[in-house]
């Protein structure tokens, strides 16, 4: 059977064969962006790179897991939703396998960009899939794999790069944890292609291409990618030059005006919008959106910098700072907040699908918005208080708060979003919500830099470089400064809390407002799109946990 949906014989099949492929490919695709937090020194130490290019390993990917992700839902209609994330992660391993050949620092920016096309379009297209195919008795099942497949890459990344940074040399390096990407995404290819080949391809019925060509969005496409593009490229620039540099204003401002123009112009267009009109009009799908991008700006920024100054040494005690932590070290060191976050996601998961059991409404997952923005706001203001002279119970606890509000979040957003959609619009509002996700980790990123070296030079001793004090940190260690050094670490890397918490506590004001949405809402608004269809499909695309 091809087409938009699934027969429902068929979806237990789907979900009892394929599910580890499925998770598995996802898990790959959102490792990837988390791993490179504790292999980054040591690559940056092999290829002598700068500041600025130590930044632009990681924001290259992220940069076009974004810029893509409006062309994903459309182009799946086209030519089907299997055959874009087979490309996904054809393109994916291809970039990988470009990352571990990686002969200088220039390259492995330009083949993190290619990974990045393909991991955003793996994370889309499961993602979107799972919505569409699985039975509705299933739906929470797999609704909770992915969240914490999602949840469990934060935990994996930094120790997977550990790993592959061994502190003696040898055959295990950090090529591998690029490399290894490619048996996996084999594996992953083979086993949903032998699952889907002939029973599912997610293709919308009579478009071809030259009724893509007379109704897609280019215009739209150019707005959003432009302008997502534009702000993220603005904020790494200011981490190179400053808040108040031209290049930096000008990206900053140009990128909010064309998206602005851009979301203008998606109301109106006669042309198929690339996101469903009404992610702009409606306000609970308006908060979500906020929510979610506020949510993974903190939990980006929270990740990358906690492995990272970990390593460092700049919030561990003064006899272990002076030698710092190993790769591995650190991600050991990190796991309160990582694994937190992890493990919170699984009871959360769970908690929803008993709930909406029993109501067929999103109550629950806006009572856990509400307690997981709470919860991770008032974690990161505790890590306000941490510096290289806490206490090692501190330093455990406060992180393991931030690391359980967080990994809450990870479900219960994407539920109540697709909940207020209809189901022709599951696969462009699922761009649209990974579209905000991932500029919100990538925006993350890219601002905690900028705050972390403005507050970087305004801290060290005299005489000390901010550019190239990650560069040099081992020379700094032998030096008498290294303790006041340390000091200035430790008061750059809490500056970006006080970021993340003010922007969890807006998110969590927002998440007040957001209303209750019933299975009968849903399937209303079907009914009023398609009269007379309910009875031939049941609302699958929806209800993840329904």
């Amino acid at each position: 059977m091809r087409g938009e949906s699934l027969s429902a014989e068929h979806a237990p099949e789907f979900a009892d064969h394929d599910a580890h492929s499925a998770a598995l490919t996802l898990f790959l695709a959102t490792t990837d962006a988390t791993i490179v937090s504790t292999t980054l020194p040591t690559i940056t130490s092999e290829f002598n790179a700068n500041q600025a290019e130590y930044t632009w390993v990681s924001v290259t990917y992220m940069l076009t897991q974004t810029a893509f992700q409006p062309l994903y839902g459309k182009l799946s209609d086209l030519i089907g939703r299997t055959a874009v994330l087979y490309a996904s992660i054809f393109i994916f391993a291809v970039g990988s396998a470009l990352c571990g050949a990686a002969q200088n620092i220039t390259w492995l920016i330009l083949a993190r960009a290619v990974a990045g096309v393909g991991g955003g379009g793996i994370v889309s297209l499961v993602w979107t899939i799972t919505s569409e195919i699985v039975d509705v008795r299933k739906q929470a099942k797999w609704s909770q794999a992915l969240s914490v497949t999602w949840a469990c890459s934060a935990v994996a990344g930094p120790l997977l790069g550990g790993v592959f940074c061994p502190e003696k040399s040898g055959p295990l390096n950090w090529r591998w944890a690029f490399y290894m990407n490619l048996p996996v995404c084999a594996f992953s290819f083979i086993i949903l292609w032998l699952s889907l080949r002939n029973i599912y391809d997610g293709r919308t019925s009579n478009v071809s291409w030259s009724h893509f060509g007379r109704t897609f969005d280019f215009t739209g496409l150019f707005f959003f990618m432009g302008g997502s593009s534009c702000i993220v490229i603005g904020f790494n620039f200011a981490t190179q030059n400053g808040w108040i540099s031209p290049s930096t204003l000008a990206l900053i401002v140009t990128g909010v005006v064309v998206l602005v123009l851009g979301a203008i112009y998606e109301v109106r267009t006669k042309r198929d919008a690339l996101f469903p009109p009404i992610a702009f009009k409606d306000r609970t799908i308006g908060i979500i959106l906020a929510v979610t991008f506020l949510h993974n700006f903190a939990f980006n920024a929270g990740t990358f910098y906690l492995a990272l100054y970990f390593q460092v040494g700049a919030f561990l005690p003064i006899a272990q700072a002076v030698n710092g932590l190993s790769p591995f070290e650190a991600g050991m060191t990190m796991l309160p907040y990582s694994l937190g976050s992890s493990l919170a996601s699984m009871p959360t998961a769970w908690l929803i699908g008993y709930y909406q059991r029993r109501s067929l409404d999103t109550a629950c997952q806006k009572y856990i918005i509400c307690t997981g923005l709470a919860l991770s706001s008032t974690g990161f203001g505790l890590m306000m208080l941490l510096s290289e002279t806490s206490p090692r119970s501190t330093q455990i606890a406060f992180p393991l708060i931030a690391g359980v509000g967080l990994g809450m979040l990870f479900h219960a957003p994407y539920q109540v979003f697709t909940r207020a959609l209809r189901r022709q619009e599951v696969a462009s509002g699922t761009s649209a919500f990974f579209l905000v996700r991932f500029t919100g980790a990538t925006v993350g990123l890219a601002v905690a830099g900028a705050v972390f070296l403005g507050r970087l030079r305004t801290t060290l001793p005299a005489g000390v470089d901010a550019q190239v004090v990650l560069e040099s940190v081992d020379i700094l260690r032998s030096r008498s400064e290294w303790p006041e050094i340390l000091h200035a670490l430790s008061l750059a890397t809490k500056a970006i809390w006080t970021v993340c918490c003010p922007c969890l506590g807006v998110a969590l004001l927002i998440s007040v407002f957001t209303r209750k949405i019933s299975l009968n809402e849903t399937a209303a608004r079907e009914q009023e799109k398609s009269p007379g269809t309910l009875a031939e499909k049941p609302p699958v695309m929806a209800l993840e946990g329904a």
